[in-house]
């Protein structure tokens, strides 16, 4: 497979014009023309993550500044940026997985490494929300209860939203044991697409495919969610992967309403 340092867009998802959008790769060429792999996690270096952050959305055109992030802790909490008396630094100690706003020009985001980063749009009302769905969060309906707080708080109808669902393990490399499988009771049937069983008495699990099953059952339309098609685990040389690497590196998701 070929590194590449370029960013990566979900298949289809940036034909719509009202936002924009991207995930970080593994490396980026960096001032000395060396490939430098991002370092978003901050655990060494706190100025090094918000430099590698700045890096990588300055790469946009117009540049864009840096994404309100949450403090993510595999939940199904929603959190709604309303306005900018809140500063980066406070909603980045906000407990949440999914984020929502309404403000053009503020970019939101979330950190992945495995997890599927999911992105909702309503082009009517000009909503945008970014959700961490790993596994606990979607066992947890984020999806759903992200989209039931867009209905909330705005007004949005679930017809109206398109969905972008980006870099995560695809259903060819998610691994689960039965007692993790057993968690899903009651909301997926154990069968294609959401589950594939394996000669080691073990599970393949489709997070993509259980969360493209509950944006449809909250009413999303078939036609309106859209995949990355990449799998993180599959790809070494381009996305991190938890589940590959142990203790690695992560990707950034984010999205951005354009100002009409």
């Amino acid at each position: 497979m070929e590194l590449s340092v370029d960013t990566v867009k979900i298949n289809r998802f940036d034909k719509f014009s009202g936002f924009t959008h991207a995930s970080s790769p593994r490396y980026f060429e960096n001032d000395r023309g060396e490939l430098e792999p991002y370092d978003f996690s901050g655990r060494d270096d706190l100025e090094k993550k918000e430099n590698h952050i700045s890096k990588f959305m300055k790469t946009f055109q117009p540049k864009i500044g840096a994404p309100y992030l949450l403090n993510q802790i595999h939940s199904d909490q929603v959190f709604v940026l309303k306005n900018k008396t809140q500063t980066q630094e406070q909603v980045s100690n906000i407990k949440a997985d999914a984020i929502i706003t309404h403000l053009p020009e503020t970019p939101i985001g979330i950190f992945t490494a495995d997890c599927v980063p999911i992105l909702l749009y309503d082009s009517r009302l000009h909503v945008a929300a970014a959700i961490h769905a790993g596994r606990e969060g979607t066992r947890q309906n984020i999806v759903n209860k992200t989209i039931m707080a867009m209905q909330r708080e705005y007004g949005c109808v679930a017809a109206d939203l398109v969905v972008g669902l980006g870099l995560g393990i695809g259903g060819c490399c998610y691994e689960v044991d039965a007692d993790c499988l057993s968690s899903f009771e009651n909301k997926i049937p154990f069968e294609l697409p959401f589950v594939r069983p394996k000669e080691n008495g073990k599970f393949l699990l489709d997070l993509f495919a259980v969360n493209a099953k509950e944006g449809m059952a909250a009413g999303v339309k078939p036609e309106n969610i859209f995949q990355s098609g990449e799998c993180t685990f599959c790809s070494p040389m381009n996305y991190y992967s938890y589940r590959r690497e142990g203790q690695t590196g992560r990707i950034l998701t984010f999205i951005m309403l354009r100002d009409k």
